[in-house]
């Protein structure tokens, strides 16, 4: 193998009785009708021959002011307010922020209010899968605390006196330091005065504190009940949110918080649970070491000010918004991965075969890899380092410049696409296709790439290294090396694309006559209306229900640990996804859709031998 091994490798990875029924139907209805009318008509007259003068004068008039008031409703229904009928829904509440310190390091808050949209919604997904549902509602549940040290049984022990809102806050002066404090709504006072008494341990300390009392067991767990919640934690983060309560000198809520509020008001309305991290929180968390590193590119932690998420639920299934405030200073020395990606309206849809199974697009994929490559000299120079020197390899032996020859040659957007398998084999094929190529220029730099990239998967001194050769595809002149069994890379330039793929089905399927991604239903529902109309620096979508499968198919299947899951797994059917970036505002938003049907989706047959 050659020096392009590694990226070859990773190539190879990847219906005339019915007329006379709806004559006769017509003639009864019309029958119907003219009665009706003639009935109507003979009424009228009456009724008008008994009014008086002045009475028809000012009928007129009256039914002017009554069709012009249900006009005005019809207006405005969409902006009553949400408590009156015909409003929209009302958002939860979260009465929790208004306890929180505003120089909380970080904020958690769900409400599980059953009378809310967003309980029913979500219970509806948490039905359709209930295995990872319990997984999610034990792991919340481990962070309360509960009888003999053990997680709490929500159904038994807190339903009981739970009034809807719980909120998880770090408060301190390092997140390194922070102590956690729980804020659970208590609908009945005494019940929750009870759970709290059944969850302490050893002797119990009473302490005053402005009015409020507050109770520490001899592990230091104090609890107390303030304003309508049971708040439990340390004592001196249970004074916090007592000052901010009693209004203490200096004590303002996260609510009134500029950062948390500027951010908080990005998200969705309507939302079923939501967090905020603070600037310190995010680099603690989001940075090289933290705990949620690889969630780093979507709140840039180098310049982030803070960043808060909401998570939503819907009649199809889950929405996820996350915001992230920058500060435009820091943004130009420290930008974050997405900023690379410029902003763009994606259109390749409108060309794409309908049955692509992902799908990423970006705009200027030229511009957009070279600001990819100055981010890594910065911030990885070993990848950029690496990327020069391959340029300087092609350029010695193939002659071309793969800067100024290729990625110059590519304009408009570009997309990574996972197509259907072809006939032929069970694995999909992964393709890039760009639009708005100087085809001129990109024909001569795929060209000068054959020969070096052919003697990469040189099979030996002893035997003649492959060749590309041309072939005709889908009435498109191409160019194919066989790389493996699995993997022909094929490249073609054609009407103003460029096509680099694994196989030779991604230019039939682009040049077929059949329906395209932009016209798929599923495709439509993950990505409509989803961020800024599937507008920004980064549009993606993955058909969960055929990926799924797919996988099935190639052994996914006789995975035990897969199979404990695999029914709820299959009622995964399509993630959308967009993120867009600017100075001040790194946003993302995710579109999980979940089928509700009552039967479980048909599983895929095994592909695995008869014993």
């Amino acid at each position: 193998m050659g020096w392009g091994s590694e990226i070859l490798a990773a190539l190879g990875r990847r219906l005339r009785s019915v007329h006379y029924a709806i004559s006769d139907l017509a003639f009864v209805a019309g029958r119907a009708l003219r009665g009706f009318a003639d009935s109507l008509a003979l009424g009228a007259s009456d009724f008008w021959a008994g009014l008086s003068p002045e009475a028809r004068h000012r009928l007129p008039l009256a039914a002017g002011a009554a069709l012009a008031a249900a006009l005005l409703l019809a207006l405005l229904a969409s902006n009553l307010p949400c408590q009156l009928p015909g409003g929209d829904s009302c958002p939860a509440a979260d009465d929790a922020a208004e306890l929180i310190p505003a120089d909380a390091i970080a904020y958690v808050h769900v409400n599980l209010d059953p009378e809310t949209e967003q309980y029913r919604l979500a219970g509806e997904t948490a039905a359709a899968a209930p295995l990872l549902s319990g997984q999610i509602t034990s792991r919340a549940l481990a962070l309360v605390p509960g009888p003999g040290g053990r997680p709490p049984d929500f159904g038994g022990q807190l339903a009981p006196w739970f009034g809807g809102e719980a909120a998880i806050a770090l408060l301190g002066t390092g997140a390194t330091t922070a102590s956690r404090v729980e804020l659970l709504e208590a609908a009945d006072g005494e019940a929750a005065a009870r759970y709290a008494a059944s969850i302490a341990a050893g002797q119990v300390q009473g302490e005053d504190y402005r009015g409020i009392e507050i109770a520490t067991d001899q592990r230091g767990i104090a609890t107390a009940s303030i304003d309508g919640f049971l708040a439990v934690g340390r004592a001196e983060s249970l004074r916090a949110v007592i000052d901010v309560a009693t209004e203490a000198d200096g004590a303002s809520p996260l609510a009134e918080d500029s950062t948390a509020d500027e951010l908080r008001d990005e998200l969705p309305e309507q939302r079923l649970a939501e967090a905020y991290l603070s600037e310190e929180a995010v680099a603690a968390t989001a940075g090289d070491r933290g705990a949620l590193g690889s969630l780093a590119p979507f709140v840039a932690p180098g310049a982030s000010r803070g960043a808060a998420a909401a998570l939503t639920a819907t009649e199809e299934g889950l929405e996820l918004a996350v915001r992230s405030g920058l500060d435009p200073e820091r943004t130009a020395s420290e930008p974050g991965f997405f900023a690379a990606f410029p902003e763009f309206e994606a259109s390749l849809p409108e060309l794409l075969p309908g049955r692509s199974l992902a799908y990423l697009g970006f705009g200027d994929p030229g511009a957009t890899v070279q600001a990819l490559l100055a981010q890594a000299s910065a911030q990885a120079p070993g990848v950029a380092a690496g990327f020069e020197q391959l340029v300087r390899r092609l350029r010695r032996e193939g002659g071309v410049d793969l800067e100024r020859d290729l990625l110059d040659a590519l304009g408009g957007e570009a997309a990574l696409v996972v197509g259907a398998p072809p006939e032929t084999t069970a694995r999909p094929y992964l393709a890039l296709i760009a639009t708005g190529v100087d085809e001129q220029r990109a024909r001569r730099a795929l060209a000068a790439l054959q020969s070096p990239l052919a003697a990469a998967v040189d099979p030996g001194s002893d035997l003649q290294a492959p060749v590309f050769g041309e072939v005709q595809v889908g009435g498109v002149k191409a160019r194919s090396l066989r790389i493996s069994p699995t993997v022909e890379l094929t490249t073609a330039v054609f009407g103003g694309l460029a096509v680099i793929a694994t196989d030779p089905a991604a230019l039939r399927a682009l040049a077929a006559d059949q329906a395209r991604l932009a016209d798929s239903e599923l495709f439509r529902r993950a990505t409509d209306e989803l961020g800024d109309d599937a507008q920004g620096s980064l549009v993606g979508y993955l058909d969960l229900g055929e990926l799924v499968a797919i996988g099935e198919q190639l052994g996914l299947a006789e995975d035990p640990a897969y199979v404990t899951f695999a029914a709820e797994l299959r009622r995964l059917e399509a993630l959308g996804f967009t993120v867009s970036s600017s100075d001040e505002l790194l946003g993302t938003d995710a579109r999980l859709l979940v089928a509700r049907s009552e039967d479980d989706p048909a599983a895929p047959q095994s592909t695995a031998p008869p014993d």
